[in-house]
């Protein structure tokens, strides 16, 4: 018997057998089923790619006692269709796992869990740490061991081993100020590889709600080494404005702005740190999701790859067609910033979706993509075309 049977079988027991007996305030269990299908179309590379792809996830918290919890959520069958689902090749992982401490005056989790801070998810990590949140004044900080990389690489034994690379960490601190009408965050972050990246990154961002107006800032700044011989930068900023135009509609605009790098190679643009484990695809948000996901262009401020930053702006609309129907379409133009770094020269992303709620916790969402690309390459392609449809049924 393979070992992730032996262990799914001890997990679904475990379950199975404590959900009777324990009092209903003791565990709470909830999750989501959802199978996708995916297209993508690549012009001028004859390359085209349509798949399906499901999950099963379950997540659950058990209140120990009174200010004490331990929480978890795995993952099973994560996998496309057609890779052969036996229960020893389907995908599974546990990906939280944590306990949570409530103090009259702080609030500590540690184990494996998600952090994040920013608007623009700017720090964006899940891995193994701690955080802690202050009660009596608005800060939150945390620490993420990000590798435990081997300090003992060689030798036989204690005396004669010899010391490799230190460990990977990632750090922020996070304060909040909220007021009637807006809210705003102050973040100071590091990253440090355990080699000779240091980078650090100092953001702020602010929300204000002016009656049918919600405005939308954020601005970042990246500093430090990316290795031993490229310096690590990175200046971004982000704004969003939309107006209710009505009870069922919105519409909005939004702007981007990041620095490129030199070009002569000793500077690396940074727009995250942590394993950037939510994502950030902001360009193909429109309510449902199927967007930062597979057919994703995910980060705007190095949408090229190519340390070329980004100028760009979008235009959106969401809005609601009765209480079953949502639908969102957006237009985003973007060039790099600095175009000496890129073949290229500018891209348009245009992108509708909609969501209906099908049955009972049941919602079929549905999304079309298409980006139109310049690029001063008669090899590269000049458009994707991108459709995602997908079932999901929350419990």
């Amino acid at each position: 018997m393979s070992r992730f049977l032996k262990s799914m079988i001890v997990l679904l027991a475990i379950v199975a057998m404590a959900t009777p007996v324990m009092a209903e305030d003791m565990l709470s269990l909830g999750g989501q089923m959802r199978v996708r299908g995916w297209y993508t179309d690549v012009d001028g590379s004859d390359s085209t790619n349509s798949f399906i792809d499901q999950r099963l996830r379950i997540g659950g918290k058990f209140n120990v006692a009174d200010g004490v919890s331990v929480t978890f959520r795995t993952d099973f069958s994560e996998q496309q269709w057609g890779q052969n689902p036996t229960l020893g090749r389907t995908g599974w992982q546990l990906d939280r796992s944590y306990l949570d401490l409530d103090f009259s005056a702080f609030h500590l989790r540690a184990g494996q869990l998600y952090a994040g801070y920013g608007m623009t998810q700017v720090i964006n990590s899940e891995s193994t740490g701690a955080k802690l949140t202050l009660k009596a004044i608005p800060l939150s900080f945390f620490v993420l061991l990000q590798d435990a990389n081997d300090a003992f690489a060689s030798g036989d034994d204690a005396f004669s081993r010899t010391v490799n690379e230190s460990d990977s960490f990632l750090y922020a601190a996070n304060y909040t100020l909220k007021g009637d009408a807006f809210k705003a965050n102050f973040v100071v972050g590091g990253q440090h590889d355990g080699s000779d990246e240091n980078v650090n990154v100092f953001s702020g961002d602010m929300t204000m709600n002016l009656d049918a107006v919600k405005i939308a800032a954020e601005l970042d700044f990246f500093t430090g080494d990316a290795d031993a011989t490229t310096d690590a930068m990175g200046t971004q900023f982000f704004l969003d404005a939309a107006l209710a135009a009505s009870e069922t509609m919105t519409v909005g605009g939004q702007f981007y702005y990041a620095q490129g790098a030199d070009t002569d190679g000793s500077e690396a643009q940074y727009t995250v740190l942590g394993n950037d484990f939510n994502g950030y695809d902001p360009l193909f948000d429109l309510g449902t999701s199927l967007s930062n996901e597979q057919i994703g262009v995910q980060r705007p401020f190095d949408f090229t790859d190519d340390n070329a930053g980004a100028i760009g702006a979008r235009a959106y609309l969401k809005a609601k067609a009765g209480d079953a129907v949502s639908f969102g379409a957006s237009i985003a133009y973007m060039e790099p910033e600095e175009d000496a770094n890129t073949d290229i020269d500018s891209a348009m992303f245009y992108a509708v979706g909609m969501k209906y709620a099908l049955m009972a916790h049941t919602s079929l969402h549905a999304q079309l993509q298409y980006t139109d690309l310049d690029i001063n390459d008669p090899e590269a392609p000049d458009s994707i075309t991108a459709a995602g449809v997908g079932l999901f049924v929350n419990f």
